[in-house]
């Protein structure tokens, strides 16, 4: 069990997460993905990302924790505007 963490960011720093935050990253998430399990502290106009996933080392998991919340804000309509930081 790996646990890596991605931090999210608005362009405008005043906007809150978007609700179910958690939800949209499992929804896009494969099961290829490995993730277990996703916890989301939230700020104002920032987000802290989680991720318990199945991974062979840290940079794999990593990666695939960068992937997916890439995955998302590309996908999700609520994460516009956001990127990883």
């Amino acid at each position: 069990m790996r646990i890596p963490v991605v931090a999210i960011a608005h362009e405008r720093c005043a906007v809150p997460p978007p609700p179910g935050l958690a939800d949209i990253l499992w929804a896009l998430a494969r099961p290829a993905d490995g993730i277990e399990h996703i916890r989301v502290a939230t700020g104002t106009g920032r987000a802290v990302i989680t991720y318990f996933l199945r991974a062979d080392d840290d940079l794999s998991a990593i990666a695939t924790a960068r992937e997916v919340t890439d995955r998302a804000i590309g996908q999700a309509p609520a994460l516009r505007g956001w990127r990883s930081i």
